[in-house]
């Protein structure tokens, strides 16, 4: 886990590099939710990726020099921090023997700690590629479990969530990389 000391500064990391880091991030994000079925899997996976949104859209907020990636921003923590706060009530609710976990594994902390090293310049555009890439394997996750989990309480629950991040992939999708 990075501590504050440990933040890269901002245009300390190569482009190449970040980018590198967004693919890997993003293909090996989407190959675990697609395999995610179990209750203990995905709750845990959908814990990890909703922190994760909500970390890198308050770094938006604060570096982004685009209005309509701050909106994007504060819409993304509304809704991922209303999300969160339901699985966590659902997984409390049914005396859960695993709680979710309460910070970010090394993959999703490694994107943050990207993003917090792209420059100035370079910011919106590497927000933009990890939400993309974060999106779509979420999406992933959350469909996987509609489909296929066991437990039906949190397969209603990923199935309510599904809509919303099949916007959030649309409004992304509006959002021009320039």
């Amino acid at each position: 886990m990075a501590t504050s000391n440990d933040t890269p500064k901002p245009g300390s990391k190569s482009a190449t590099a970040s980018a590198i880091r967004d693919a890997v991030g993003g293909a090996v994000g989407k190959v675990v939710a697609s395999v995610a079925i179990t209750r203990d899997l995905f709750s845990a996976n959908a814990a990890i990726a909703t922190m994760y949104e909500i970390a890198a859209a308050k770094i938006a907020l604060q570096r982004s020099r685009r209005e309509d990636i701050k909106q994007f921003a504060q819409r993304i923590i509304a809704e991922h921090e209303k999300a969160n706060s339901e699985l966590r009530s659902f997984l409390g609710a049914t005396n859960s023997p695993q709680s979710p976990p309460e910070s970010l594994d090394v993959l999703h902390q490694t994107l943050i700690d990207d993003l917090n090293g792209a420059s100035d310049e370079s910011f919106d555009g590497r927000y933009i590629a990890q939400q993309r890439s974060a999106l779509s394997g979420a999406v992933t996750l959350f469909k996987t479990y509609h489909q296929t989990g066991r437990d039906d309480g949190l397969r209603n629950l990923a199935g309510l969530a599904l809509p919303v991040l099949e916007h959030q992939v649309e409004m992304l999708s509006k959002i021009d990389t320039g």
